[in-house]
């Protein structure tokens, strides 16, 4: 087994973890900038142009320990455990960036 097919066996099934907080860490980090820093260009396109971008991180990390957990038979051990938890937490982060954006799109426009 080549050096980089081992790595990522051994990353993969955390790609679900680190997908959906890299995708939150996204809009939620741009969203607040956008919306306290330059508060005219926070227009509704832009925000959910955001939360698509991070809902893609989520999603397909989610996928990605979904396809690992799959692979991992009956009793896969910490890796199918980690798998699982990677596709529970990439939902949950997915649930999190929709409704950031739809608090971001309810709000007014400088409200604060």
């Amino acid at each position: 087994m080549t050096r980089a097919r081992r790595a990522a066996e051994l990353l993969l099934p955390w790609s679900g973890l680190l997908g959906g907080f890299l995708g939150w860490a996204l809009t939620h980090q741009l969203g607040s900038n956008l919306a306290f820093d330059h508060c005219p260009a926070m227009q509704p396109g832009v925000i959910i142009l955001i939360a698509l971008l991070g809902l893609i991180l989520a999603i397909g990390g989610g996928l990605l320990s979904l396809r690992h957990w799959r692979r991992g038979g009956a009793g896969g051990g910490s890796r199918h455990f980690i798998s699982a938890t990677g596709m529970m937490a990439a939902s949950l982060f997915s649930i999190a960036i929709l409704w950031q954006s739809i608090g971001s799109l309810t709000i007014p426009s400088c409200f604060a």
